[in-house]
C-alpha cells in the first residue's frame, strides 16, 4: 500500500490520509451481509412505520385539501405571484402561507420518508412462475 499522498490535499488531510491509507484492506466474513439485511428487514418493524406513516399523512393531507378546496383562488393567485417574480428583474411578489400549511407540508414529507424506509427495508416477494 502506498503512502503518498495525492497533490491536491490540504496540508491537515495529509496527516489523515496517511493514517487511513496505513491500514491494511480486510474482507468482510462471509455472511455478513446478509446477517445485517436480515436485521434492517426484521420482523413486524415494517407494520409499525406504515402505521404511523398513515397517522401523519392522511390528516395532512386531508387538512390541505381543505385547504385548497377552500382558498384555492388565494392559492392560484400566489403561484402567479411566484411566477411573475421569477420572471420580472424585481422582486415585489407578495404573499402568505400559512404556518398549519407549512406544517402539514413538513407532515406529509415525514410520512413518506417513514414509508420509504419501510417499503425499502421489505424483503422483496419472491415470485416463481411454472413453465
Amino acid at each position: 500500500m502506498s503512502r503518498f499522498a495525492p497533490p491536491d490535499l490540504e496540508p491537515d488531510e495529509r496527516r489523515t490520509h496517511e493514517l487511513l491509507a496505513s491500514v491494511r484492506p480486510r474482507a468482510l466474513p462471509l455472511g455478513f451481509r446478509d446477517a445485517v439485511m436480515r436485521q434492517v428487514a426484521g420482523g413486524g418493524r415494517m407494520t409499525w412505520e406504515w402505521i404511523v406513516a398513515t397517522a401523519l399523512a392522511l390528516p395532512s393531507l386531508v387538512f390541505l385539501a381543505h385547504q385548497l378546496s377552500t382558498h384555492g383562488d388565494e392559492f392560484t393567485a400566489t403561484l402567479n405571484n411566484v411566477i411573475a417574480t421569477a420572471t420580472a428583474d424585481n422582486a415585489d411578489a407578495f404573499f402568505f402561507i400559512d404556518g398549519a400549511t407549512v406544517f402539514a407540508l413538513a407532515l406529509v414529507g415525514i410520512a413518506s420518508l417513514i414509508a420509504a424506509h419501510a417499503a425499502i427495508a421489505t424483503p422483496p416477494r419472491r415470485v416463481t412462475t411454472e413453465r
